[in-house]
């Protein structure tokens, strides 16, 4: 494992190199850029297969996820009754050579996501009846590569936003922008598992993809579509993914609204035609709410004695970890952000602590976005400074929200939980595309043409070679800040933790 390692990290070298080379000579630079960009994609779906293989049974909720898949399955339910579902022994039954798997009736499913990931996951099978009514064959891997493939489409997405928006003049910030987007460790763990947070990565970008569109001012009908398709599977998908493309839709509106100083974004005739994509999900939130009472329903409401007795998320009293509420900060900032540079889940590979070398790159890619209201930062972004600054904010008050209602869970009820981080991957583009322009903007112009391959010295030769060497440390400062990165996932996983 260390060989592979070090094989990787001699290749991003290779990489990095080729980048400086195709940063001058125009022949093979957009090839180049292409092959960056299809390798990451490659290497993502390569560190999911080995996760799925190497960490068997990785994800704590992931027997939850094919249950639900199950139930709908056998029922054909549009809307399930979540008080119905029920849940799979998360280890194989012992005497059996196939991979059976007891549906424990007993037990109900604490998962009442909604349904369209769940739905589209049907389409793997996977399932085997037994003549046990309790017992189902079930092909893991099968599911799990299906979801994989789901998955895959959100990185492709996100990709493809930073090489269309990314100049093809500076091929190492393309290399930065792959690297950010898949080098979160929770990223290519969670691929390796049936989960919706798969489906949430395909519907973050399709959101941010349309919002970026429209602030380009490419407001036709496929860029409302891509807004309304984004939020309205994201409605459907997972709640918090959700949160992040509204706040950030929201945000872009008004402000647009407010510098246009007029309503025409808000009611041109492609939003109003968008509006029946926006009615699917408003109407599954109509029919639940009317079915429970609450448009999220949890297993606290649907079996209120399961909950109490035979979960994490209701801690007796007399069991409780005290904390002050600093104390509780300290615990949750200390908790989200080890599980933002490693892996948290029933294995927990884990930086040793969150301002070590290989976790600070991981954080900085939450508080750099905050130099995007600098002036001179947001010119140079552009088209990109709004959706860019909309969707930092929309991360950072989703975190708030997230941390209140896990310090009132605390509070209520004694869990400890409710830090994850990788809630937020769907919007790692705003965070790489935010990195990106961050760095453009430190550049300046010394007089290079990318496209003709020639120079022009313009002013003292002295004051040339200063810029020149500004600018080629501008480089080495991003291409290490990308290592880091690089090497704060598989290689470090690798290195630290595989046998």
């Amino acid at each position: 494992m260390k060989a592979l390692a070090y094989s990787l990290m001699i290749l991003f070298g290779i990489i990095a190199i080729g980048t400086f080379y195709f940063g001058v000579k125009k022949k093979g630079r957009l090839a180049f850029i292409r092959g960056v960009y299809i390798f990451f994609l490659i290497y993502t779906a390569a560190m999911g297969v080995f996760f799925a293989h190497y960490v068997p049974d990785s994800s704590p909720d992931e027997s939850a996820h094919i249950a639900y898949v199950y139930y709908l399955k056998e029922t054909n339910e549009i809307i399930p009754h979540f008080e119905d579902m029920h849940i799979f022994n998360n280890a194989m039954m012992k005497w059996s050579t196939e991979p059976n798997y007891e549906y424990q009736q007993s037990l109900v499913n604490y998962l009442c996501h909604p349904p369209l990931y769940y739905h589209i996951m049907r389409l793997a099978g996977g399932f085997t009846p037994t003549e046990s009514d309790v017992v189902v064959t079930i092909q893991k891997m099968q599911l799990r590569y299906f979801s994989l493939a789901i998955s895959l489409i959100g990185v492709g997405i996100m990709l493809y936003i930073g090489y269309s928006r990314i100049p093809k003049q500076r091929p190492w910030l393309h290399l930065l922008y792959a690297i950010t987007i898949t080098s979160i460790p929770m990223l290519s763990y969670e691929l390796c598992a049936v989960t919706n947070d798969a489906l949430a990565l395909v519907t973050g970008a399709i959101c941010i993809l349309g919002l970026i569109r429209f602030c380009e001012e490419k407001r036709g009908l496929s860029t409302y579509m891509l807004i309304a398709a984004g939020i309205s599977a994201s409605l459907l998908t997972k709640l918090t993914t959700a949160m992040l493309c509204i706040f950030m839709a929201l945000i872009v509106l008004i402000v647009t609204m407010i510098k246009e100083r007029s309503l025409k974004a808000l009611f041109a005739k492609e939003f109003l035609l968008s509006l029946p994509v926006y009615g699917i999900a408003a109407l599954y939130y109509i029919l639940v709410y009317n079915r429970y009472g609450t448009i999220h329903p949890s297993l606290e409401l649907i079996c209120s004695k399961e909950y109490f007795e035979n979960t994490i998320y209701y801690v007796d009293k007399a069991e409780r970890t005290s904390f002050t509420f600093n104390e509780y900060l300290s615990y949750y900032f200390e908790r989200f952000f080890l599980s933002w540079s490693g892996i948290e889940s029933i294995h927990r590979f884990m930086k040793t602590f969150t301002y070590s070398l290989t976790a600070i790159p991981f954080e900085l890619l939450w508080v750099l976005p905050v130099l995007l209201f600098i002036p001179i930062v947001n010119k140079k972004a552009g088209s990109l400074a709004l959706p860019l600054q909309a969707g930092w904010i929309s991360c950072v008050l989703t975190f708030i929200y997230q941390l209140k209602s896990a310090y009132g869970t605390y509070l209520t009820r004694g869990y400890l939980g409710g830090f994850a981080s990788r809630y937020y991957l769907p919007f790692i583009p705003v965070l790489a595309l935010s990195l990106v322009v961050i760095l453009v903007s430190l550049l300046l112009d010394n007089g290079f043409n990318a496209e003709t391959e020639e120079i022009t010295v313009n002013g003292p030769l002295a004051n040339f070679g200063k810029r020149m060497f500004y600018n080629q440390l501008i480089y080495a400062i991003g291409l290490c800040y990308a290592f880091l990165l690089f090497y704060g996932n598989f290689p470090f996983f690798l290195l630290h933790f595989a046998a």
